[in-house]
């Protein structure tokens, strides 16, 4: 099954037979003057301020939203309803689902008693050590500095224009790549573009393997139960200066706490949450 429908099912599972809160808002950046946005992320809120972000890092990824947004039903209904949507194979609605599951997975963390480490480290826990060879899957700039100088890096980047970038790592559009590496660490982007169970497919089995990203805020479930190890993500905690921040186009990165969930620490919902090895 794929990631999607794996994560509609936990989230349907979290929320059986409970009051779902409706959706208060969604949240776009503004765009720059050739009209793409001038942030990666938008956010999708509930009438109790759980927030869940989604990519905007998709063609034509504003006017696709607005009239995604404009042509669904969406304000003061279930939440339940657009985060099925992360199954749709429109991007614009599957970005909104995925939104929606997020902002979904933050309000059952808020009303259950398992508790979020919101003191993690960039690296997960996941640290490299001298000699390894490490894999990114996605160019993560802050991470670049915390590998050692001992360690090899291998960069996967769908985007041709990375290629160019110097420094002391390789750079490959090449996923096969990955084979040799541990740890890995894979963007969160690949939960929206369907490309995460491709991207496993290349890694050893015993890779230790993390999943980072603001858009990696769901139920982590179906992660682990493809043999990530770990998931770095973030909440919002300062919900009006967020929401005014990402509207005007700023940084808003002292409005999130990030955090992490580790696999074999985490209490599942009770559903979905088989934390099997990929095979």
């Amino acid at each position: 099954m794929s990631f999607s429908q794996d994560l509609i099912d936990v989230i349907e599972a979290a929320c059986q037979d409970k009051n779902v809160p409706a959706v208060r808002g969604i949240h776009l950046p503004p765009a720059r003057a050739d009209g793409t946005p001038c942030k990666k992320f938008g956010a999708v809120e509930l009438a109790d301020g759980s927030c869940g972000f989604f990519s905007t890092h998709f063609d034509n990824a504003l006017p696709a939203l607005r009239s995604a947004i404009k042509s669904t039903p969406i304000l003061s209904h279930c939440a339940l309803s657009l985060a099925q949507e992360f199954a749709s194979k429109n991007t614009a609605l599957c970005a909104l689902g995925l939104g929606a599951s997020n902002a979904l997975s933050q309000h059952h963390f808020a009303t259950t008693p398992h508790q979020l480490d919101l003191a993690p480290d960039p690296l997960v826990g996941l640290h490299p050590r001298g000699g390894d060879h490490v894999g990114m899957v996605g160019f993560f700039r802050p991470l670049l500095d915390l590998v050692p100088d001992e360690a090899s890096l291998t960069i996967i980047e769908q985007d041709a224009r990375f290629l160019g970038e110097v420094g002391r790592f390789t750079v490959t559009l090449d996923l096969a790549q990955l084979k040799d590496c541990n740890p890995v660490f894979i963007t969160a982007l690949t939960l929206l573009n369907g490309s995460l169970d491709e991207v496993l497919s290349h890694c050893s089995t015993s890779a230790r393997i993390a999943v980072i990203g603001p858009t990696a805020s769901c139920l982590p479930e179906p992660l682990f139960a493809r043999g990530i190890e770990a998931v770095g993500s973030a909440r919002v905690v300062r919900l009006t200066h967020f929401r005014e921040k990402l509207l005007a186009g700023q940084p808003w990165a002292e409005t999130v706490a990030k955090y992490c969930i580790h696999r074999d620490q985490y209490q599942g919902v009770g559903a979905g949450g088989s934390t099997a090895a990929r095979q």
